[in-house]
C-alpha cells in the first residue's frame, strides 16, 4: 500500500514562505524618553547627526518621533502628515542587529520598531502640490562625472558650502528639498552619478555671521556654479500619511 504524506512538506513550505515574510526587525533595542525634543534639531544645527547608523547598530539621541519617521521612510518632513505633537516629543533609541546591517535594512528595521513599540500606521499616496523641478540650463552642465567609488557623500566643508560627491541628481535634488522645504524633482535627464560643488560665501550675510539666505543661494549658485536652475510648477509628490501612533511607547 502506497501511503502519501504531502503535509510535511506543505508545512515546512508554508512555514518557510512565512519567515520570509517578516518584517526585518532588530534583535535588541532601548527606547527610552529624551528630556528635550528640541535636542535633535539643535545637533543637526551644530552638525552633528541625532541619528547615527553603523553597520548593525543604530543609535538615536534626543530626536523627535517626527525626524525618527523621516529617517525610517528616507523621506524629508515637509512630506509627513500627522500629528503636530510628532515635532513635541522626543526619545533616545539604541537598537542592535546581529551580523552587519547597511543603512537601508536599518531603516526597514526602525520601520518595525516604530509599528510595534508605538503603534505606527501609515501609508503613502500622491498629492497635488507645488515643487520645484531641477533642469539645466542651456549648455553643458558645470561639473562633471565622478570617477572614484563608493556611496553617495554630502558634506559642508566650512560655512556655506556643500559638497556632493557620486551623487545622483535625484540625490542632490532630495538634497537642496531640505533647504527650499518643499520637493525638488529631478528634470534633467542626467542618470550617472557626480561630483558638484557650491560655495554659498558670496551670498552670506554681510557681517558673516548672519544666516545664508538659503533661496538666494540656491536660486543663484545653483545657476551660476552647476549650470541647472530651479522652476516651481505643480506635482505629484508622494506623501507619508500617519493613519495613527501613540505617543507612549510598549515597555523595553
Amino acid at each position: 500500500m502506497i501511503i502519501f504524506r504531502p503535509a510535511a512538506p506543505a508545512i515546512f513550505l508554508l512555514a518557510a514562505l512565512s519567515c520570509l515574510a517578516q518584517a526585518p526587525a532588530f534583535d535588541v533595542a532601548s527606547v527610552r524618553p529624551s528630556p528635550n525634543a528640541a535636542n535633535g534639531l539643535n545637533q543637526l544645527n551644530n552638525g552633528v547627526e541625532p541619528i547615527h547608523a553603523a553597520p548593525g547598530l543604530l543609535t538615536i539621541r534626543g530626536a523627535s518621533l517626527l525626524m525618527c519617521i523621516q529617517w525610517a521612510y528616507d523621506i524629508p518632513p515637509f512630506q509627513i502628515e500627522g500629528p503636530a505633537w510628532l515635532k513635541d516629543i522626543g526619545f533616545d533609541i539604541v537598537a542592535k542587529v546581529a551580523g552587519p546591517a547597511n543603512d537601508e535594512q536599518l531603516r526597514l528595521m526602525l520601520r518595525t520598531l516604530l509599528e510595534n513599540r508605538f503603534g505606527l500606521k501609515a501609508h503613502t499616496e500622491r498629492k497635488n502640490m507645488q515643487v520645484y523641478e531641477l533642469t539645466l540650463v542651456k549648455g553643458s552642465p558645470k561639473f562633471h562625472e565622478s570617477t572614484t567609488e563608493g556611496p553617495p557623500m554630502f558634506s559642508n566643508p566650512g560655512k556655506g558650502a556643500l559638497v556632493a560627491d557620486r551623487a545622483t541628481m535625484s540625490e542632490f535634488a532630495e538634497r537642496i528639498s531640505e533647504a527650499l522645504q518643499r520637493p525638488v524633482m529631478d528634470a534633467t535627464g542626467l542618470k550617472g552619478r557626480y561630483d558638484l560643488h557650491m560655495d554659498a560665501t558670496a551670498y552670506m550675510a554681510t557681517s558673516g555671521e548672519g544666516p545664508m539666505d538659503a533661496m538666494g543661494f540656491l536660486f543663484n549658485a545653483l545657476q551660476q556654479q552647476l549650470g541647472v536652475k530651479l522652476e516651481s510648477r505643480k506635482g505629484m509628490p508622494a506623501i507619508l500619511v500617519v493613519d495613527s501612533i501613540e505617543k507612549t511607547p510598549t515597555e523595553n
